[in-house]
């Protein structure tokens, strides 16, 4: 384990590069100081009472309106060999939407979730517009339950608990951290014709290792999200013994020829195509752009082997919900089925029923995005499918072109098969490129075990929930060494 270190935690951790360097920053008190909340805590009652009687007054002058009302609290704790932190943070916000009669949609939004703010939101958008008198919408729905409440002390003993998975760690590990990051969202959903609320409590749980392999550093991760309780679920031993060891691993030096392989890709390879290509090319958004419409029009066949649908109903799933952000319930949506693109995600403007309408923080600018990305399991065991070529391990980013649907997915390493088992050569920093239909039309074997993936990231400083279910996939594919981005 290291030491003490002459670099400060934003040093080192920029260093190794490790992805989750800014929310371990965050964590242990090292991003700068978290303002407090604008607006104290909100009864469920109070508030929905507050956006009825703004929906109301819309009603009045817009023929179509929907109110999302959010109050979000993230809860982050870590621990690493420097020390432990939990930080908090809250976010109140409320999105006003409304159709003038021309069809043009209007939005306001305003972060101050009391019934002041979300009057002066109402008179920007209609002025001093009269109540509507009937809006009958029922008796409101049950409230969600409260999750348990979990002190400092508390959550640091989480993740310690994670830290003593793989017990004592080798010396060539020079820095290791376990991180468990809770965001809370209490939702409300009201229009003249629905009044919804949900309690969306994301939790995800993390290892990571940091080992040197020569000049370079090796960074790996253990990760599980869910949707529910804290102690609901846990990261598996296994899965933080396989970071250890994957981060101590020592690669073959040199590198080998550029070609067209047949590729066995991991879990989290697999979801990460996944989960560019559907962001990509999948959405209403990517479908108004000609080129990206050309190409769906008559997509290449792919194998019936391969099934991926978009659910936010499973169960537990870390980006499902129970309605998305313009209020529509969740449903699943198949993507490619039967050999065939079967569908895509969509939002209200697409002119359909929507969906798939989602909000970086459920108050951002609505898109079309996927939630729990599905991959259908096949009926051989992972080990089945590593008969020759490369199995590529470790997700590092992967891109989807939509104009030319060129698909870039780089990986943390390569090992390399004969006769269905590993060789011993191992070759880092590699990419899988080629065109997504046709990396996707060659999958010619997926695995029985699937892994879900978390995924968090954020835009426009608000973040982004969804999730992948993928399992091991064979295809074919150009492999090459790994081109550094400046």
């Amino acid at each position: 384990m290291l030491g003490p270190v002459p670099l400060s935690r934003r040093e080192l951790l920029g260093a190794l590069g490790a992805a989750s360097g800014s929310t371990l920053l965050w964590a242990l008190g090292c991003g700068g100081p978290v303002r407090p909340p604008s607006t104290p805590a909100r009864v469920s009652g109070e508030v929905r009472t507050w956006l009825r009687d703004a929906v109301a007054r819309l009603a009045a002058a817009f023929p179509a309106v929907h109110v999302l009302a959010v109050s979000r609290q993230r809860t982050t704790a870590a621990v690493d060999v420097l020390g432990a932190g939990v930080a908090r943070a809250r976010r109140d916000g409320v999105v006003l939407a409304v159709r003038e009669r021309s069809g043009r949609w209007r939005e306001q939004v305003t972060s101050e979730l009391t019934q002041a703010g979300i009057a002066a939101a109402v008179r920007a958008l209609a002025g001093a517009s009269p109540r509507r008198a009937s809006l009958e919408l029922g008796e409101p729905p049950p409230l969600p339950p409260e999750p348990a409440a979990l002190d400092d002390r508390a959550l640091r003993e989480r993740c310690e608990q994670i830290t003593r998975l793989d017990g004592k760690l080798s010396s060539r590990i020079v820095y290791a951290a376990a991180l468990v990051d809770v965001d809370d969202a209490h939702v409300w959903s009201i229009s003249p014709a629905h009044d919804r609320e949900q309690r969306l409590v994301r939790v995800r749980k993390q290892a990571l290792r940091a080992a040197w392999n020569g000049t370079r550093p090796v960074v790996t991760e253990a990760e599980r999200g869910w949707t529910g309780g804290v102690d609901d679920l846990d990261l598996p031993r296994e899965a933080v013994e396989q970071a250890t060891e994957d981060a101590l691993l020592l690669m073959t030096p040199g590198a080998f020829e550029d070609k067209e392989r047949v590729v066995v890709l991991d879990p989290p390879l697999a979801a990460s195509l996944v989960d560019a290509g559907a962001r990509a090319l999948l959405t209403s958004a990517a479908a108004r752009r000609p080129e990206v419409r050309r190409r769906l029009e008559a997509p290449p066949p792919l194998p019936a082997i391969l099934a991926i649908a978009d659910d936010p109903t499973a169960p537990g799933a870390y980006g499902g919900f129970q309605f998305d952000d313009e209020g529509v319930p969740a449903a699943p949506i198949a993507l490619v089925e039967g050999g065939r693109i079967a569908g895509a995600l969509a939002d209200r403007a697409a002119g359909g029923s929507g969906g798939r309408g989602r909000r970086p923080g459920h108050v951002g600018a609505v898109e079309p995005a996927p939630s729990h990305l599905r991959v259908a399991p096949g009926a051989a065991p992972h080990a089945a499918l590593r008969d020759e070529g490369l199995l590529l391990e470790g997700a590092i980013g992967a891109a989807v072109d939509p104009g030319t649907g060129r698909a870039v997915i780089g990986a943390a390493r390569a090992r390399e098969l004969k006769g269905g088992e590993p060789t011993g050569r191992v070759y880092a920093d590699v990419e899988l490129a080629g065109d997504l239909f046709a990396l996707l039309g060659q999958v010619s074997g997926v695995a029985r075990e699937t892994v879900a993936l978390p995924y968090r990231d954020e835009a426009g400083g608000e973040p982004r929930w969804r999730s992948v279910e993928a399992p091991h996939l064979r295809t074919r594919g150009f492999v090459r060494a790994r081109r550094r981005r400046a």
